[in-house]
């Protein structure tokens, strides 16, 4: 993650990899056939880290779908997950997507567990009675858009990004959808 940090992708070869982590390559080969095999790990890793900590927040936030919204929605701005050398990854990756689609299974956010936690969040909330005119799909598509945004938006600025801010329009979305638990 670090030589695709300092080098993106195209740049990252196997012997800055060693130099990184001063290793040999012998180890790097015992372990995976092929740096496109290493890279493919790299991004299995970087998604399930993010995963874990987003089902973490939820699991805090115990079974009210508003909590659980809300745990999601702030989730991404903790720097556990929200920093320099991740989010440069997950755009080197995100690039090359189209060119090696073996990275897009684990960068899809269209068929994602993280939208179909959005989604058991929203359609409780939409079943309530309260938002007739919210429809769930679309509350998803708005909430992943956002916070896709606001990824985008702290790797271009992240020394003026303001976490909380970011926190804070999100939220203010969800209280123009959700206004009865997010007012």
């Amino acid at each position: 993650m670090e030589a695709i940090h300092r080098y993106g992708i195209a740049g990252t070869t196997v012997t800055r990899i060693l130099e990184i982590a001063n290793l040999s390559r012998g180890m790097i080969h015992l372990h995976f056939a092929s740096k496109h095999q290493l890279m493919l790990a790299v991004a299995e890793h970087l998604s399930e880290e993010y995963a874990a900590h987003w089902n973490r927040a939820m699991r805090a936030a115990g079974s009210a779908p508003e909590r659980r919204l809300r745990a999601l929605l702030t989730a991404d701005f903790d720097p556990a997950v929200l920093n320099e050398r991740n989010t440069a990854v997950w755009i080197a990756f995100r690039v090359q997507a189209h060119a090696e689609a073996g990275f897009l299974r684990y960068l899809n956010s269209r068929e994602s567990r993280l939208r179909r936690a959005f989604l058991s969040s929203c359609t409780p909330l939409c079943a309530s009675g309260y938002y007739p005119n919210v429809r769930p799909k679309l509350a998803v598509n708005a909430f992943m858009a956002l916070l896709e945004g606001m990824w985008i938006d702290f790797h271009l600025y992240p020394k003026r990004f303001d976490r909380a801010a970011a926190e804070a329009a999100c939220l203010q979305v969800a209280a123009a959808m959700f206004p009865r638990h997010f007012g």
